[in-house]
């Protein structure tokens, strides 16, 4: 392509230097791109850059360049386009065609360098399903024949530190340096990573692998397996899909329970808290027919859990099925359920339930109910406060 005054120059066939197809335009050439399969000279016309598309059919492409230079005598300006090919070849990692280019400059060194590349490249091919060209071998083997050796020299670098920590069993660290440099046998890292955590009994470990992965149906089987079954729950209560899961449901709230984890959820951590009220009615049903000696145990903590919500309410009830009377009491008063305080007190044997006849009677007393208290036990209104 070529610009004469205000003419576009295009010369579709090289050995054809005087057929030459022109078209006017009103600008300078700044550029020619090729995209989607098209070439387009760029032409600045004013302010605007319009694109003229050459005819593809007549665009020579790689492999109808070699065909064409093998059909010509050897000469000075045959010689030139040889080797104007292999340098566009080798640019494109053409090796197949540059491997003919440098054959026909009688170039033994290159197209023996180039042959050993191009077998390397598909051997990994063959043996990855890949693209060969990626594999680090035939990168550093083309840095090296561009001169590039700090360029080879990383790629070798960097493959030999990925061996080395999968050799020192440092699987994390080989799969961040594997990412950050486009390993290209990353999958197969990652793979050789997890068959060693369960050779090694490290089902944690696995199970973060495949939480990772986004596998958490796999991930949660692997922390129940390693005795963490709050961090299994952890991770089902962060997926939906997981949750409709009532077998993985079911699973998690038993490992809970065998491992009295309820009794042990730091209700100061906002996630096990979260994760134990999302078990707990699972947990809850499963204990009635296989634990009833734990559904006690269970009920408190589910009414711990409400109170700390500010559901005092609700958690009434679930302290009354735990046998604990003194928080039935006090989540009675907090929610101003002042009748149903005032019946679980009536039925309690334990004197010092009595102080909270106190409270109920003030407030029935502010609003000038006085028939509610009158036939509650004297003495245990008289106990705290005689004038009362």
């Amino acid at each position: 392509v070529a610009q004469s005054d205000r003419n576009l120059c295009i010369w579709y066939s090289i050995d054809s230097p005087e057929s030459v197809t022109m078209f006017p335009i009103k600008g300078d050439i700044v550029d020619l791109e090729r995209a989607e399969g098209k070439t387009n000279v760029l032409v600045k016309e004013g302010a605007n850059t319009v694109a003229y598309t050459l005819d593809e059919g007549l665009v020579d492409s790689f492999l109808q360049a070699m065909d064409f230079l093998e059909t010509m005598e050897m000469s000075v300006e045959i010689e030139a386009m040889w080797k104007m090919l292999s340098k566009l070849a080798l640019e494109a990692q053409q090796l197949h065609i540059a491997e003919r280019c440098f054959a026909a400059l009688g170039d033994v060194s290159m197209v023996r360098f180039l042959r050993r590349t191009s077998d390397t490249a598909d051997e990994v091919s063959l043996e990855t399903g890949e693209d060969g060209l990626s594999h680090y071998k035939v990168q550093a083997r083309l840095a090296m024949l561009d001169k590039n050796f700090k360029l080879a020299e990383m790629h070798f670098v960097e493959h030999v530190a990925v061996e080395a920590y999968k050799h020192l069993q440092m699987w994390d660290d080989a799969i961040a340096l594997a990412e950050a440099k486009g390993y290209p046998e990353l999958d197969r890292l990652r793979a050789s990573q997890y068959e060693w955590l369960l050779q090694t009994g490290q089902q944690n470990e696995a199970g973060e692998v495949k939480e990772r992965q986004g596998d958490f149906h796999g991930a949660i089987q692997h922390y129940l397996k390693a005795g963490l079954p709050t961090k299994a729950a952890h991770v089902a209560i962060s997926h939906s899909e997981i949750i409709n899961s009532s077998e993985t449901v079911e699973a998690i709230a038993a490992s809970l329970i065998k491992g009295e984890f309820y009794e042990r959820v730091s209700w100061s951590e906002k996630s096990q808290t979260r994760t134990l009220m999302f078990l707990l009615p699972a947990a809850v049903e499963l204990a009635r027919g296989a634990f009833p000696a734990e559904v006690v145990k269970l009920e408190e903590a589910w009414g711990d859990y409400l109170v700390q919500q500010k559901q005092m309410d609700a958690a009434i009830n679930h302290f009354i099925e735990a046998g604990c009377a003194l928080k039935a009491i006090e989540a009675a008063i907090a929610a101003r359920q002042w009748k149903k305080a005032v019946h679980i007190l009536d039925i309690q044997d334990d004197p010092s339930t009595a102080k909270h006849y106190m409270k109920i009677a003030q407030h029935y007393a502010s609003i000038r109910d006085y028939e509610v208290m009158r036939n509650r036990p004297r003495h245990h209104l008289l106990q705290e406060e005689p004038d009362v």
